[in-house]
């Protein structure tokens, strides 16, 4: 029995290394070769966790938890049609996770499908609502594509708990390999700098995080912080959450217009993805009336979006004033 006790860190770490067999998810996917639905939702998972080699094992594990899927079905039971895609957190546009073991789709994958989107279905007499799903580092690439296509409209944006842990670390060597911005606007290097935002808290020197910036061509905002202090989880996370998202989502005024904050007192900063979570419940059931209203209001006319400067940016830091390098897991 003691040889056993003695193995079993060895085993636990082994079985950690384990491939993950990934869900596929049952919802309509994104078909850009036909008509365009009522509604694409895109989303982003975030980093994997240890003993992974983010990015490179990076993978859309909201897809096989199935939060993608149940983001969808409020979306249709509204009586809505709907697409999906899903990428991970990975700056590439294809790329093999040791994780799951299977071909993986990055941000200059959802770049592609975005320019498609754009001069297809957003150009025509009734584009779809472009609703964003993001978890952990899938929130600052999302917030970074609404910031690159301010021209778009997107109807909704979903953060669950967005992080910029190792943004740069992970990310420098693949961002450098996407195309250039057009317009002057900075790359994806940038998207977890800090912009200074009128009443941000005085923790953040006066600034928020690019990631927690909403832009004017977002409609509303559905951000989740997991808890802050040790706390009984409802049956998955951990007691003590590690990280977790510490400023709330602002806009360029530095008003809360069309933002709603839910921090989720039990779980930690992998649990709120999970489909299950109390935290994906409260995004279901105000996407629910969303999704009504959107169904009543008939054609998909495109809200106008008001032309607002952006400050500029000052440097990067982070929630609590130094460098953010704590590794991350989803």
């Amino acid at each position: 029995m003691s040889a056993l006790l003695r193995l079993l860190p060895v085993l636990l770490w082994l079985a950690a290394c384990a491939p993950i067999t990934a869900q596929p998810g049952r919802s309509a996917a994104l078909y850009l070769a036909g008509p365009a639905p009522d509604v694409v939702l895109l989303s982003v998972s975030g980093r994997c966790g240890p003993p992974c080699l983010a990015p490179r094992d990076n993978w859309d594990y909201l897809t096989s938890r199935g939060t993608v899927d149940a983001v969808a079905d409020e979306i249709a039971a509204a009586g809505l049609s709907v697409q999906v895609a899903a990428y991970a957190s990975n700056a590439a546009v294809e790329f093999e996770s040791l994780q799951v073991q299977a071909p993986q789709r990055g941000f200059g994958a959802l770049l592609a499908d975005f320019e498609q989107i754009q001069k297809g279905w957003l150009a025509g007499p009734n584009p779809p609502r472009i609703v964003l799903l993001g978890h952990s580092q899938g929130v600052t690439w999302l917030h970074y594509l609404t910031r690159l296509y301010p021209e778009v409209p997107f109807a909704l944006q979903i953060d669950l708990d967005g992080i910029c842990t190792a943004w740069r670390a992970d990310h420098t060597a693949g961002i450098r390999g996407l195309p250039a911005p057009q317009g002057g606007l900075p790359t994806a290097l940038s998207a977890c700098d800090s912009l200074s935002v009128p009443g941000a808290p005085l923790l953040t020197r006066g600034s928020l995080s690019l990631k927690d910036v909403v832009w004017p061509n977002v409609a509303a905002d559905l951000e989740v912080q997991s808890k802050r202090l040790p706390a009984r989880t409802n049956g998955s996370g951990l007691l003590i959450n590690y990280l977790f998202d510490l400023s709330r989502n602002a806009r360029l005024d530095g008003s809360a217009a069309g933002i709603q904050t839910y921090l989720s007192a039990r779980e930690d900063h992998s649990a709120v993805s999970y489909p299950g979570s109390d935290a994906v419940g409260w995004v279901r059931g105000q996407l629910r009336v969303m999704a009504r209203e959107w169904k009543a209001q008939g054609l998909r006319e495109q809200p106008a979006i008001p032309a607002t400067p952006a400050p500029a940016a000052a440097p990067a830091t982070s929630p609590l004033g130094g460098p953010e390098t704590t590794p991350a897991a989803p």
